[in-house]
């Protein structure tokens, strides 16, 4: 599979987890879904090229499915809620920041494998502080959640979520969110 790639929305604090039928809701209300595609996937709605913001003046996007069975297309899929934070990680991650001192942590991608299966405390050498890898600052290169909103097929840089749509996660879930680009989350 080539280095697919998503932006992902999620609550702001890790560990806090959404009630999923409000944010299916916000999300067909706002069209940015339309139709089931299986399991937690759902079709662009028209309302998808409105709250995901592209830099680029004119975007060639594909939201219909591929012939071939691809997943080379824009369309969205939904994630948790996980007893616990999932870590996303792409291919672009770089180095997090411990979030105290903002030093950039040294060996991260040799322990990656393990951060992403459980969370543990990383201790940061510089300033000697403790953090679950769910909260280092990972600078929009990877993200973290208990309930996660892909975004499917926006690369890196390339778009962003509209206002709108994080005030409306916002109102119906209690708690702001964030955005992140990572690899497609496959489990």
């Amino acid at each position: 599979m080539a280095n697919l790639t998503s932006l992902y929305l999620a609550p702001l604090d890790p560990l806090a987890c959404p009630e999923p039928t409000a944010i299916k809701k916000v999300l067909q209300t706002l069209g940015v879904v339309n139709g089931s595609l299986g399991a937690n996937r759902f079709a662009a709605g028209e309302g998808f090229t409105r709250h995901v913001i592209y830099a680029g003046c004119s975007p060639y996007l594909v939201t219909t499915p591929p012939v071939d069975g691809s997943l080379q297309f824009c369309h969205v899929a939904l994630h948790g809620p996980y007893p616990k934070p999932c870590l996303v990680t792409g291919p672009n991650t770089v180095a997090p920041r411990c979030p105290v001192c903002r030093t950039r942590l040294k060996g991260w991608r040799e322990r990656l494998a393990t951060w992403r299966q459980q969370s543990e405390t990383v201790h940061c050498g510089h300033c000697d502080a403790h953090t679950e890898t769910y909260a280092l600052d990972w600078r929009e290169h990877a993200i973290a959640g208990r309930y996660l909103i892909e975004l499917r097929n926006v690369y890196p840089g390339e778009a962003s979520p509209s206002d709108r749509l994080m005030e409306q996660l916002s109102q119906i879930s209690g708690f702001d969110w964030r955005y992140a680009w990572a690899a497609y989350l496959t489990a």
